[in-house]
């Protein structure tokens, strides 16, 4: 009559030791998966890795002065020593449509239309140049003005592997690829920085692309340091890193699922097969 309490007693005895091959087969797992992800490690990559010791560089590129031309929405701000003037001349800036920029646009006749100074011609000139031509004309009407000139419809975009994918707006001549790449949140870890990408337009119907290496100096002596109007960037990912990246991830969704099954495996085994 004592059979049915032995055959318990066994049963529990070997569900206890079937619990204590499971969980040690799962810690087991947990030493054995970070092998299948520490094989290789990538070399890290960072700017100008060519640039071994403290020098000059002398020879810098410098950016052109851009010239006005038909289509350019330009902002103009004026100030001077009469306040209520300045907002006259200031409220009248419009936008071709909504959406589009705010700004002057430049007409098909290569002139922009301002309170007062009527038709002006701005095609063919820089900022510069329309700025000191502005000044001139507007000292009749206000006293000492101070004219401020810059693109509203000259922008850079920059996708891909950088912490803030944007279209960054570029109101003056000059804007460096590193100060561009600052702006948006620099580089993520998996970016490939010795092929980064620059997309230029050269005519409507030719665009040009461009391979940078950001590990080498020589950047700083190319036409290419500074970007130009509607440039496109491009962050591609280093494609080792994106791997052991993903492996990473895989890792850590893996270790959790293993822990939670450890602790529910614990709690089963406590909770009915324990004396």
């Amino acid at each position: 009559m004592y059979y049915p309490f032995c055959c318990v007693n066994i049963y529990f005895n070997y569900t206890a030791v079937i619990m204590t091959y499971f969980v040690k087969s799962i810690l087991l797992c947990c030493f054995i998966i970070p092998l299948f992800f520490s094989c290789s490690v990538p070399q890290p990559a960072y700017y100008f890795k060519s640039i071994k010791n403290d020098t000059t560089i002398t020879n810098a590129f410098k950016s052109q002065e851009l010239i006005i031309k038909k289509g350019d929405v330009l902002s103009v701000h004026i100030s001077s020593l009469n306040p209520a003037e300045d907002d006259i001349f200031n409220k009248n800036i419009v936008s071709a449509s909504a959406g589009s920029p705010q700004g002057f646009t430049v007409d098909e006749q290569g002139a922009i239309h301002l309170h007062r100074l009527g038709k002006l011609q701005a095609e063919g000139l820089t900022r510069a140049e329309l700025k000191k031509q502005l000044e001139q004309k507007l000292q009749p009407y206000l006293k000492d003005p101070v004219v401020t000139v810059g693109f509203s419809n000259h922008f850079i975009t920059v996708i891909g592997e950088v912490g803030k994918p944007q279209l960054l707006n570029m109101p003056a001549e000059r804007i460096s690829l590193i100060d561009v790449l600052a702006q948006s949140g620099n580089v993520t870890p998996v970016a490939q920085l010795n092929s980064l990408m620059v997309i230029r337009e050269k005519e409507p119907t030719v665009k040009e692309f461009k391979h940078i290496n950001l590990e080498d100096h020589s950047l700083f002596t190319s036409a290419w340091y500074y970007l130009q109007p509607n440039d496109v960037v491009v962050v591609n990912p280093d494609e080792k890193k994106a791997a052991m990246e993903y492996k990473k991830v895989r890792y850590q969704q893996v270790t959790a699922i293993v822990f939670q099954s450890i602790t529910t495996a614990l709690i089963i085994y406590q909770t009915f097969f324990r004396n």
